[in-house]
């Protein structure tokens, strides 16, 4: 703990063995006190031993149309990452948690409930979404989609940042705007504010993130603290925290030693 936490973000690729590798010795080197993963309760729960619910059980208790979602997700997940030749099964998330476990550390679990977050894409995506998108594809004309896709084939071992993946997620921004909100744009600043949330309380956190969340968690942080340094000195701690955000609270667990594959999600 310090006066004045830190955050340290590692932006990964989710199922690259080099980013695996660079969460690991990341929070091994910084020995930070507490690990950030974008994980909410109910994935984090099925990534222990305990819990082994699978992604069908997961499915049969959500809503008809946000089960639709979480199913389709989770088959195109799968079928990108294994014409990568990556593993489905093991991810950077997984080896933050068995990291955090390794070295008695807390993980805080910062990314918006899975069952919020299917729910909204299920309310915004409709039998008109293939239509519109083929429309905006062919507005872009060819030169400029041979260009988009000669971005979007980086090596994951060369992404580091999120600039990296910048040109895949305008990308996404320009085709499905719908889809972006919801996925990147809402998580993203949720996340930082609860990043922000254990930065005021003097942690020194090391969060693990897709590398598509990187800048605008950053953005958000930077936003986040220009807002304190600006804040009225005069204010109640109690008024500050109350329009501080209610949804910062973040959950803390105490990782188990033994994990199982995490679940794609």
């Amino acid at each position: 703990m310090t006066a004045q936490g830190t955050i340290t973000i590692v932006p990964s690729v989710h199922f690259s063995p080099t980013h695996r590798r660079r969460v690991r010795s990341t929070i091994r080197e910084t020995e930070p006190d507490v690990v950030a993963v974008e994980l909410d309760d109910q994935r984090y729960d099925r990534l222990e031993e305990r819990s082994g619910r699978s992604p069908l059980e997961l499915a049969r208790e959500l809503p008809p149309a946000t089960a639709a979602a979480y199913t389709v997700l989770q088959a195109v997940q799968r079928t990108v990452v294994r014409l990568y030749g990556l593993d489905p099964g093991q991810t950077d998330m997984e080896a933050a948690v068995e990291t955090a476990a390794e070295l008695d550390i807390d993980v805080a679990l910062i990314d918006d409930p899975i069952a919020e977050t299917l729910s909204a894409l299920a309310d915004r995506v409709g039998p008109e979404l293939l239509p519109k998108l083929f429309a905006r594809t062919q507005r872009m004309g060819p030169d400029r989609q041979a260009k988009q896709l000669e971005l979007l084939t980086t090596s994951f071992e060369e992404i580091t940042s999120g600039e990296d993946v910048q040109p895949a997620i305008e990308q996404m921004r320009l085709l499905l705007p719908e889809l972006t909100e919801i996925m990147i744009d809402r998580r993203d600043r949720s996340m930082g504010r609860r990043l922000h949330a254990l930065r005021r309380e003097g942690c020194d956190v090391v969060a693990v993130v897709g590398a598509g969340h990187h800048l605008g968690i950053k953005r958000t942080l930077e936003d986040l603290e220009a807002r304190d340094r600006d804040a009225d000195p005069l204010a109640s701690a109690e008024t500050e925290f109350r329009e501080f955000d209610a949804d910062a609270t973040v959950p803390i667990r105490s990782p188990a030693r033994s994990v199982t594959r995490i679940p794609i999600d």
